[in-house]
């Protein structure tokens, strides 16, 4: 049975505080920072200058490790292997040593023929310049001579358009394969009904599932055109100035003419699911959404969310609503009369999904899901969205998020194995118990979920709770790479290394998995841990932690592999409706480390 793989301490760094900060800092912000301090401690010429040696030094010590075969010394004399990157497209190529600049770009086309085909496609002569990727400090340098390139690193091509990608390499994941056509969510409902709330998560749910999701909010457009801080008197379905506005601005939200982030545009440059969040309360409205969509040949289902519960609204007013920015400087029980005003005025015009939309495919959600009324709903996604609506609800609760402690591997910085822990893990089980027992009101009643692997479940042997161990909750699966270093793995299987260097979200290790592989095999989790209502505490492994704390903090699936996940350190995740008491926050949680406390290597 293949082993497991646990992703050493040292082959990617432990973050402390000061290097991360917070919590939700991107990749992309981390991999900036890094290279403006590399460039700005030397000129460009001496910088370049200086890699280039380093590449030659470290090409000749990897050659040296590997002991040097015939067949090694034959393919760096006259031929070597490359890798070509383009965003999230990575392809090998074989090259001659002798090749010039411009045969690497003809290569370059001939692999990336769609670049090509389009009437605004490329030639040899004006493609962008190439970039040398290191990988071990991850700066590029421009290419401009091939006698530079060394075995197996990698070329970028910084192109300006995701557009000109072919489409059958836009997406992951199996949603992408079942559902091709394009497909509308609109929302349907009163204020306060949870609306946006559920059009958040389904737009999370989607793009961490590899599905090319948007979130188009017509209470945005509104703000933009006629501005933010109007009165209830602006809704009400008799004022025929604000009724107009609004009308032209729902429409807006579905033309593609308006502008080049409005939905029918989006879908038709390579989008697959579109989620409209408005009212939508009428059936002259819906009627408009589903015309204009169906003559793009697009699917809609329009989800209504009901509440008879007066309570669930009262609170979702005050929670959320006073800091929409709507009402921002606002006594907050102004905020909450004049809201209150406003479901008024929606109420004189509201008219529910009946029997007369019977073509319409359609879920009605009644008091956040106590009932759930489904109609023509035919293909696969939709399916999946309903089971998903089934598992919500807004009861806040605690998540925490932990590695397993040190293990004997993370020693030997090895990925993968069975290994138990250290002295110093099991130190890090023995503080973790403690810190269960004293921190949470709720610890009698809370579940702890484990991997089925050794390190995983002796970190959770200290809890008193009960535990449920979970292989869906196992490491990433290293295949052949299994109990192996990444030097080992540089030095034996160069080609896999820069692989998974260039594109680490996709890589899969040879009979193993990669990080698109485990988000997949974590979906069942993710519902069960969106249905529950206790506090959850899992103990589980790097690649694990990094791709359920991506889901819950919104974080591009691209970064999700560079997640900087401390070890010995519990995060908590505080779900709420809008995250960070912010309706407009990006961030569906709020975060807390513990990383001063629990910290203990």
């Amino acid at each position: 049975m293949a082993k497991k793989e646990e992703e050493s301490s040292e082959s990617e760094r432990e973050p402390s505080e000061k290097d991360y900060g917070h919590a939700t800092t991107t990749l992309k912000e981390i991999s900036q920072l890094d290279m403006k301090l590399s460039w700005m401690s030397f000129s460009a010429s001496h910088c370049r200058e200086s890699q280039l040696a380093s590449h030659r030094g470290t090409s000749k010590n990897m050659e040296d490790k590997m002991g040097v075969g015939q067949d090694i010394q034959s393919e760096s004399s006259e031929w070597i292997t490359i890798f070509f990157k383009v965003r999230d497209v990575v392809k090998k190529v074989r090259i001659n040593r002798s090749n010039t600049m411009h045969d690497l770009r003809e290569l370059f086309l001939e692999k990336y023929d769609g670049y090509r085909k389009k009437s605004s496609g490329y030639i040899a002569h004006n493609l962008p310049p190439f970039y040398i990727i290191d990988l071990q400090s991850k700066v590029s340098y421009e290419l401009d001579d091939p006698k530079d390139l060394y075995p197996n690193c990698i070329l970028e091509l910084k192109l300006p358009s995701l557009d000109l990608i072919d489409k059958k390499e836009t997406g992951w994941g199996y949603f992408s394969a079942f559902q091709r056509n394009k497909l509308v969510f609109a929302m349907v409902g009163l204020p306060a009904r949870g609306k946006s709330f559920v059009a958040r998560k389904i737009t999370r749910y989607l793009k961490w599932m590899g599905v090319p999701t948007n979130l188009f909010n017509v209470g945005n457009y509104r703000r933009e055109r006629v501005g933010a801080k109007q009165t209830s008197d602006f809704f009400a379905p008799d004022n025929q100035n604000g009724n107009r506005q609004r009308l032209h601005m729902a429409i807006a939200a579905l033309d593609e003419k308006l502008m080049i982030a409005d939905m029918l545009n989006w879908l038709n440059k390579g989008g697959r699911v579109a989620i409209y969040d408005a009212t939508n309360t009428t059936k002259e409205r819906r009627k408009m959404i589903f015309k204009r969509c169906t003559q793009e040949n697009m699917q809609v289902v329009f989800i209504e969310l009901i509440a008879n519960n007066q309570k669930l609204v009262d609170k979702n007013v005050r929670e959320t609503k006073t800091s929409s920015p709507d009402y921002v400087g606002q006594d907050p029980e102004v905020a909450v009369d004049d809201f209150r005003k406003r479901i008024q005025q929606y109420e004189r015009a509201y008219e529910p999904i009946d029997t007369e939309e019977s073509d319409y495919s359609y879920v009605k959600v009644i008091d956040v899901g106590e009932q759930i009324i489904i109609n023509r709903i035919e293909s696969y996604l939709p399916s999946r969205i309903i089971h998903f609506l089934m598992n919500l609800h807004i009861t806040p609760r605690a998540i925490w998020l932990t590695r397993h402690g040190e293990s004997e591997y993370n020693t030997q910085e090895r990925i993968g194995g069975d290994s138990g822990l250290t002295h110093q893990g099991d130190e890090y089980a023995h503080a973790l118990g403690d810190w269960v027992q004293n921190h949470d009101k709720h610890k009698d009643n809370f579940v702890v979920w484990t991997s089925t692997m050794k390190r995983s479940i002796a970190t959770a042997q200290y809890i008193n709770n009960h535990k449920v161990n979970l292989q869906a909750l196992d490491e990433i699966d290293a295949g052949i790479c299994d109990g192996m270093t990444y030097d080992e793995i540089a030095s034996a299987m160069p080609e896999e290394y820069a692989a998974r260097a260039a594109n680490k979200l996709r890589y899969r290790y040879p009979h193993g998995e990669s990080y698109v592989d485990v988000i997949q095999r974590l979906e069942p989790v993710l519902f069960e841990m969106e249905r529950e209502k206790y506090p959850i505490l899992i103990v589980a492994h790097q690649a694990v932690i990094r791709a359920l704390y991506a889901y819950f903090m919104d974080i591009d699936a691209e970064e999700c592999p560079y997640i900087p996940i401390a070890m010995h350190t519990v995060y908590e995740l505080v779900p709420k409706a809008y995250g960070c008491n912010n309706i407009y926050n990006k961030s569906a949680v709020t975060s807390t480390l513990w990383a001063p406390l629990w910290h203990l290597r």
